[in-house]
Formats: C-alpha cells, structure tokens, sequence
C-alpha cells in the first residue's frame, strides 16, 4: 500500500479560521445589540415596578411618600427600607409593622458596576442630574424615581 498523508494542509486550516472570524464578525454585533436591549429593559421594568410601588405605599399611608419618616421629617435614606420591610400607619419602620414589604429587593441599576448602582440621589429637579454618582434619583416633591445614569436611553426619563 502506498503511502497516504492523513490531515489538513495549511490552506484548510486557513480557510476553516476565515470562515469562523467572518462568522464571529457578523453575531458579535448582534450580540452587543442584544446585551444593550437586555439592560435597557430591565431598568424600564425596574423603574415602572417602583413607582407603581410608591403610588402603593402612598396610597396605604394616606399620601406621604416613602422618603418621609413617621413624624413627617424628609428621610430619604431609608426609602429602600420602607419598600422592601414592613411599616406601620405613619411610616414608621417596623419588622412587625401592618404594609408592606411592597418590593422583595430593591434594584440596581444594570447601567452601572460600581457598588453605588443601589444608592438613590434625593432633589427636587423635575429630570435626575445623570451623572452617574448613584444608581437612582429620587424627586422629593413627586415622589417619582428616575435612572441617574450618565448611560442609557430616553426611556429612562422620569416623563416616561
């Protein structure tokens, strides 16, 4: 029997490696586009499931927004708290109180890695300052929780 090379020539091994980086040129846009709609929908879902648990919590006690304490004192700190545990009638937080919780976690928001995408920014400014220094904007005066992202799309306007 004579001999008979078994294997590829260099020129397959090229070709096959062309074909698979044109393959990997044409989904990784696609997948980049994907990841981009996956984050924008997930902050979109996560800000309407807050506001409409704050118009929740407003509604139980008797109009005051979570941003205030049981005496009626601005304390936007503990918004997370009053969301996700249980409050009494004034807004007091309390493990055994009679609302709540209204959420199981507070979100982050998936436009920012950095610990602060959890934290809120508390004003009075009708739009959040976007400037990325807390994951969320909070406006005292409507009680409406907007994206404080330097990123992101028009729906994370708080007109939205």
């Amino acid at each position: 029997m004579t001999g008979h090379k078994h294997g590829f020539s260099l020129i397959e091994i090229m070709i096959v490696i062309m074909m698979l980086a044109i393959l990997a040129a044409m989904i990784m846009p696609r997948m980049v586009d994907a990841q981009e709609d996956a984050r924008e929908s997930a902050i979109e879902t996560d800000i309407q499931m807050v506001r409409r648990q704050i118009l929740v919590y407003k509604a139980q006690h008797i109009g005051k927004g979570p941003h205030l304490d049981a005496s009626g004192n601005l304390d936007p700190n503990n918004i997370p708290a009053r969301l996700t545990g249980k409050t009494d009638p004034d807004g007091a937080i309390n493990a055994s109180g009679v609302f709540g919780p209204y959420m199981k976690l507070w979100p982050t928001n998936p436009y920012m890695l950095s610990a602060a995408a959890g934290n809120i920014s508390f004003g009075t400014d009708a739009s959040p300052p976007r400037d990325g220094t807390t994951g969320w904007y909070y406006n005292t005066n409507t009680c409406v929780i907007s994206a404080n992202s330097t990123e992101g799309g028009e729906k994370l306007d708080p007109t939205h």
